[in-house]
């Protein structure tokens, strides 16, 4: 039976999602960032069910910090990568 830890994952992102993600450079995100391919559905990424599990906890962590802050617009586009990565898993 196959680890499904070792699955590979894909989600779409738009150009400003992906913006933010390297701009925060979570601890986990460097591969899924380095997987970036640009699709006519927006930029996928792929990564392990670990990396968009741990990515995922990253992701909604700064997302409710902006908007603590109220930085609209930065906890949006974050909290639609949750969505994905969470849709993902």
């Amino acid at each position: 039976m196959a680890d499904t830890n070792d699955e590979e994952l894909t989600i779409q992102v738009s150009a400003a999602e992906l913006a933010l993600l390297k701009k925060f450079n979570f601890p986990c995100s460097e591969k899924v960032v380095a997987s970036a391919t640009p699709t006519e559905y927006g930029i996928q990424l792929t990564g392990s069910r670990i990396e968009f599990d741990s990515l995922a906890g990253w992701v909604a962590g700064e997302a409710n910090e902006a908007d603590r802050r109220r930085a609209t617009r930065s906890a949006a586009l974050l909290s639609n990568v949750w969505e994905a990565l969470e849709a993902a898993l």
